[in-house]
Formats: C-alpha cells, sequence, structure tokens
C-alpha cells in the first residue's frame, strides 16, 4: 500500500484464542458445516471492520493479511471510484482459483479492467470494497454466526460485481497453484458442528435454496469459467519472501 501511495490503517483481528468453547458451540448451531475457532474470529473480524465503515461513513477497501496487490491496483481503485456508489454494489478484486458464475458481460469496463455481476461465489473476502449502507445492513443480517466467505456474497439484496483481471490474490495462491490441500482449513482447535440433527438438515436445505437461487439466476444470464488474472503484474514469491526479510 506504501508502495502504491494509497493511505491505509490496520484494524486488530479478533483472537481465536479469546473463544471459550460455549461460544464455539453456540455459533456452531447456527450454521450446518463444522465451525473452526478460526471461521468464528474470521466473521467476528470483519464486522468489527464493517462497523468502522459505518462510523467513518465512506465505501473502504477490506483486505485481509494475507492480500498481495497488483501493479495495476491503483487503476483498479480509481476505476471503482468513478463508477458510482449504488449503496446496496460491493466489488470483489480477489482472484479465487475455482470457478465463478458471472453475467456474460460486464456493467463497465476502463479498457483494463472491467466490473462483472457474480451470481454464484462461495470462496473469498480477501480484497472488497464495501459502502457504509451496505455494511450496515450485512451487520444486520450476521447477527447469528455464518461462514463468512459463503454467506456475505449470497445476500438476495446484494449486488456483486467481480474486477478482471483480479488485483489481488491471497499468497498461498500467487504462484498459480490451487490444489485441494489450500482449501482444508487448519485450526488450534476441534471443529464444532450443531448440536441439534434437524436444525443442521434444515440449515442445509437453507443454503441449498440459496445455491439454487443463484443457479437459476446463472443459467438465465450468466455462465460458469473461472477468474482472469494478469499474474505477470504481481511480485513473485522470492521477491516477497526478500521483502519480508528486509
Amino acid at each position: 500500500m506504501q508502495k502504491l501511495g494509497l493511505d491505509f490503517e490496520f484494524l486488530d483481528a479478533f483472537e481465536a484464542r479469546d473463544l471459550s468453547v460455549e461460544e464455539c458451540q453456540k455459533a456452531a448451531n447456527t450454521w450446518p458445516s463444522p465451525t473452526l475457532r478460526e471461521d468464528v474470529a474470521c466473521f467476528t473480524s470483519h464486522r468489527m471492520a464493517w462497523k468502522v465503515i459505518i462510523e467513518r461513513n465512506e465505501r473502504t477497501l477490506i483486505l485481509e493479511d494475507d492480500a498481495v496487490l497488483s501493479e495495476n491496483f491503483t487503476d483498479a481503485i480509481r476505476s471503482i471510484k468513478g463508477s458510482g456508489d449504488n449503496w446496496d454494489r460491493v466489488y470483489d478484486l480477489e482472484f479465487a482459483p475455482r470457478p465463478h458464475i458471472l453475467a456474460r458481460s460486464p456493467v463497465w469496463t476502463d479498457g483494463i479492467h472491467r466490473a462483472t455481476r457474480v451470481f454464484q461465489n462461495r470462496v473469498g473476502t480477501a480484497a472488497y470494497i464495501i459502502g457504509p449502507r451496505a455494511a450496515a445492513k450485512m451487520l444486520e443480517d450476521t447477527k447469528n454466526y455464518a461462514l463468512i466467505d459463503a454467506y456475505f456474497w449470497h445476500r438476495a439484496w446484494l449486488k456483486a460485481y467481480q474486477i478482471e483481471p483480479a488485483p489481488v490474490v491471497q499468497m498461498q495462491f500467487l504462484d498459480g497453484s490451487a490444489d485441494r490441500s489450500a482449501f482444508v482449513r487448519k485450526s488450534i482447535d476441534r471443529a464444532f458442528t450443531p448440536q441439534s440433527r434437524l436444525r443442521k438438515n434444515l440449515l442445509r436445505l437453507w443454503l441449498e435454496g440459496i445455491k439454487a437461487r443463484n443457479l437459476v439466476r446463472g443459467w438465465l444470464g450468466g455462465e460458469k469459467r473461472p477468474l482472469q488474472i494478469d499474474r505477470a503484474s504481481f511480485v513473485s514469491d522470492a521477491e516477497l519472501a526478500a521483502t519480508a526479510s528486509a
């Protein structure tokens, strides 16, 4: 961010170790898949960030700590800033190595970057731009725990737009690899699951309904494809390591 001449501020994340077993179990009871301490901490950290955005009342970029920025990142930010600010519009700047369902045509392009409506995306909150009204609505929607990546992008009111070529990538995907192990969530503790089998099944049914809604939208006006990224615009792993050790 300093190299690109952009202002930024660190927000201390919520510490997973501060969660009690009871708090983890309470969170797990509101989500059908196994829940880790780190999942709850990440969820809480994003909610903390939304509160800051609401207080400042300005559209803001949120970056997780393992996000790597391309050399063209500022161009993408400038284009988003000039595109207007519909309250329910959120921009995803992150490359995720799994196919998304996107509209066939972008809503806008600046000749380099383009913004395309996303109908299906279940991975990635490492880099997104959100305004205060959308942050307030998201805060209202997340009074109960949910796996943030899967839940965030699938609000019925949300209009999500993917920026391509994606100007941000998580460090683990910088070299282009995306094996199955990269998506395995590791924990300092055991995974917590819902105590009620009936509740778990009802939550799963609810999530499948959301997925079906998005798939129908995608079939009507979209296509399933991988995201585009210009890897030459990112520094290499070796350069990052040299910078970190300097």
